[in-house]
């Protein structure tokens, strides 16, 4: 008898594949196209970045009370809540309205997608087998990544040609599909499961660590998503469209490769390569002067940041117990925003203190704090992280 083959692409995981595109389309064309139009409406680096970070703010403060909801409640049904609220958040967006709204959107998007990302991750975890759960995360953030390469392209595409409000539109016709798609998952919801709202439902343990590597390497993205545009703008390089595109052809081709390879010689094995890519991204950043530099930062940054977040992220779920994903997961997006939310303000406070260029060359630091922290926390926990490894 034919042994079944082992897949990852499951009706839910296709759904939330596919999903993630959608959602993390709308926050990359946001995070970087919000920034250009305060700019243009004259307000400083630093409050650009203050505005920019209160995503993290509602995300944030939303995670002690998601952990538990997603463990214990209705995924199926909190998924298309958060869906509806993503919905009126970029709708908000679309007319390019006076600052104090755009302030209460940015907190909607903020709740919405602060609680879907947790929530879909552990979804997608939960619909992959043991033995693929490294490949199959990381074809699963191809969908996150790749939004994250072509939405700032195509929304400033959108934008130059036919102005803010289409571009913000966007991504609401997009999340309007997802809506129509998260009808069609299957709903694994036990009924009687209760809601832990307690230290242990809100936060995993086991994946504190990776998510401080999840952290720093968000603190970074906050100084190169609020202001690689700026500084490529103002020292008038052409091709910051290609930059994404590029970016994310380099990011389709790797991510199956390092998966791959993660579930042969475990997930931490991508990381070390991966922080030397980043740290030479961001010295070439500074140092960028014309186009063919601009294109060689943007495939170094596909093997610096797009792996070092992928497999720290992966490596959060690894780690956890199998009823505990949603706190892992959870634990995980606690990290990225606490580096959203610090990231663009730091970065910001930065750029007004010593400019764009020495602000990139600072983020040298968490980047080799990421390394040392992994290198130090490994030996004691590689029974955790190597392939065959059960959560």
């Amino acid at each position: 008898m034919k042994e079944k083959k082992i897949t990852v692409w499951t009706r839910n995981f296709i759904i939330l594949f596919i999903s993630a595109f959608i959602i993390n389309f709308g926050h990359s064309l946001t995070s970087n196209l919000l920034p250009k139009y305060l700019n243009m409406i004259g307000l400083t680096s630093t409050l650009i970045g203050f505005i920019i970070s209160l995503f993290s703010f509602t995300a944030l403060g939303f995670r002690p009370v998601s952990g538990p909801l997603i463990d214990g409640w209705d995924k199926k049904k909190l998924y298309i809540i958060m869906l509806v609220i993503l919905i009126v958040a970029y709708g908000g967006y679309a007319f390019t309205p006076p600052l104090p709204v755009i302030v209460i959107c940015r907190l909607l998007q903020g709740l919405g997608q602060g609680c879907i990302s947790a929530l879909a991750l552990a979804m997608a975890t939960d619909a992959l087998p043991l033995e693929k759960m490294a490949s199959g995360l990381s074809l699963y953030g191809i969908g996150g990544v790749l939004a994250g390469a072509l939405g700032p392209g195509l929304g400033i595409t959108i934008q130059e040609k036919f102005g803010y409000t289409y571009a913000f539109m966007a991504p609401v016709i997009l999340l309007l599909i997802a809506f129509a798609m998260s009808v069609l998952l299957d709903n694994n919801y036990i009924p009687g499961t209760k809601i832990r709202f307690s230290l242990r439902g809100m936060v995993c343990k086991e994946s504190i660590v990776p998510a401080v590597l999840v952290m720093l390497a968000g603190l970074v993205r906050g100084g190169l998503y609020t202001f690689l545009i700026i500084f490529i703008s103002d020292r008038n390089i052409p091709g910051m469209s290609a930059y994404y595109y590029v970016n994310a052809a380099v990011m389709i081709i790797s991510r199956p490769l390092i998966g791959a390879l993660a579930d042969k010689k475990g997930l931490h094995f991508p990381l070390i390569p991966s922080y030397v890519f980043f740290a030479l991204s961001l010295v070439l950043t500074a140092f960028c002067s014309n186009t063919w530099q601009l294109m060689l930062v943007s495939v170094l940054n596909a093997l610096g940041y797009g792996t070092a977040f992928a497999s720290a992220q992966a490596l959060c779920m690894k780690v956890a117990p199998a009823d505990l994903r949603g706190a892992a997961s959870t634990t995980s997006f606690i990290g990225l925003d606490i580096g959203d939310l610090i990231g663009p303000v730091i970065c910001g406070a930065l750029v007004d203190l010593i400019g764009c260029a020495n602000m990139f060359l600072m983020m040298l630091i968490p980047v080799a704090l990421s390394m040392a922290l992994l290198l130090a926390w490994l030996p004691k926990n590689m029974h955790l992280v190597k392939p065959d490894a059960a959560g």
